[in-house]
């Protein structure tokens, strides 16, 4: 998938394919990547805006003006041009969606949840969860899968008693955070700001995932991307900064943040952070993590952590030298929620379960509990609830623990290795020590077609 990062034209390349494409790819003694541009669709992202003339049955601006996915932009492309992945032997590198399938237990929950229900002998009497896969669950989870939850993430990432929050998926956790800790205007004026400054931000980095941008967009605004490929950084509740080889500019965000420092609080709301990275395959150490942390608690903003990628954090980059034996260690703080993922590891993306972490430090006067409490509302609203047979099969994959992650993890080597050496004449090249992607710099004449 070819985007356009600043001045640079790169190449967003997904090594999670079966062994065999891996070995077919690291054949190739000469190898030759396609950017294939078809004239009915822009891979470039795109907005549209409404027509003047449109004065009836309106649609939201913010709507039109929200980035179209990516994802289904680059489906139209292979479906248009079907015929090169089969005659060239060309390979579709454009989602980030692992090759393997779930572990046993998830369908082992999923088939004992179906006889309760399918065998009239045992349905007209049972009262067990498989019994109730029809029914809501309440608004925070699954009771059993809350309760290992909590579990999980003190053991393997670090976080102390926190409230924990299941959504469908990772996407809807953080759209929440969005509703919950972003105002349209902060009320507060003792300066006497015009709006636009009175519009609160959040801040990502580009290259940005993409549906985190469209989220800010579709409920807070943004009419142009904003950051270094664009005219202007900060458009309404969209503030993009830069990054330094995929690693976040934090000396450009303290600058930001004392720009939006006000009387009344930060402008800036939140900073958004995606660890190991998407898409630039790169993964932070838990020594700038904490750094981030610092620096946001000292203005007063919220960090929210997105940690869809935990299990792939490759050369164990993100680890904390005081607790060693935590495998993905996050930050407890009360100004951090960390969002996480069952879509990649578990392989389970077409069951939608993510879950949110907040610190529960200070009680019920602490700012994580706060904004849990406040986040029901409108995860009542949005979803009321994550699918109960979801939830239980999520249940089932942590039972599978996170040894039978990291095998299937492993499994990614041959991918990752033919790809840097497919890439290796280059002149930058991003990622590949975590997540499942890297990126890398084409050249400035690059048309549709780059080669050794």
């Amino acid at each position: 998938m070819q985007l356009s990062i600043g001045c640079f034209s790169v190449i967003v390349m997904i090594f999670s394919f079966c062994m065999s494409t891996a070995k077919s790819l690291s054949t190739i003694r000469s190898p030759v990547l396609r950017v294939i541009k078809p004239h009915s669709i822009s891979i470039a992202l795109k907005m549209y805006s409404s027509s003047s003339s449109q004065n009836q049955f309106k649609l939201s601006k913010r709507t039109l003006q929200t980035l179209d996915p990516c994802v289904i932009l680059m489906k139209q492309i292979i479906s248009q041009h079907e015929e090169k992945w089969k005659e060239d032997g060309i390979f579709s590198l454009a989602q980030g969606v692992v090759h393997w399938k779930p572990p046993r237990n998830v369908y082992e929950v999923l088939a004992n949840a179906a006889q309760e229900n399918l065998d009239e002998s045992v349905a007209a009497t049972a009262v067990g969860d498989g019994a109730l896969i029809h029914t809501y669950c309440p608004d925070e989870g699954y009771p059993p899968l809350l309760a290992s939850l909590k579990v999980k993430l003190e053991q393997e990432n670090g976080l102390i008693s926190p409230h924990v929050m299941v959504t469908s998926g990772a996407n809807q956790a953080f759209v929440n955070c969005i509703i919950t800790l972003m105002d349209e205007v902060d009320g507060h004026n003792h300066e006497k700001e015009s709006q636009q400054e009175m519009i609160s931000k959040c801040v990502v980095f580009e290259p940005y995932y993409f549906n985190h941008v469209m989220a800010i967009q579709s409920v807070r605004g943004g009419n142009d991307c904003g950051g270094i490929a664009s005219p202007e950084e900060s458009a309404e509740g969209l503030l993009v900064g830069p990054t330094q080889y995929g690693v976040p500019d934090l000396s450009w965000l303290r600058s930001r943040l004392e720009q939006y420092k006000k009387i009344s609080g930060n402008r800036i709301r939140i900073v958004t952070l995606v660890n190991p990275g998407n898409p630039t395959g790169k993964s932070l150490s838990h020594s700038f993590l904490k750094e981030l942390a610092q620096l946001t608690k000292e203005y007063g903003v919220w960090l929210v952590v997105d940690n869809t990628y935990e299990h792939f954090d490759i050369h164990r980059n993100n680890q904390d030298p005081a607790h060693p034996n935590i495998p993905y260690p996050c930050i407890d703080e009360e100004h951090v929620i960390n969002i996480f993922s069952f879509s990649k590891g578990y392989a389970m993306a077409g069951f939608r379960t993510g879950y949110l972490a907040f610190s529960s430090k200070n009680g019920s006067e602490g700012k994580g509990t706060l904004a849990y409490e406040q986040m029901l509302k409108i995860q009542d609203t949005i979803a009321i609830c994550t699918s109960r047979i979801s939830q239980m099969a999520a249940l089932g994959a942590l039972k599978a623990g996170r040894e039978w992650v990291n095998d299937q993890v492993r499994t990614l080597e041959v991918g990752r290795n033919a790809i840097l050496d497919a890439l290796g004449s280059l002149e930058e090249i991003i990622g590949g020590d975590g997540a499942m992607y890297i990126m890398g710099k084409l050249p400035n004449s690059t048309d549709d077609k780059v080669s050794e």
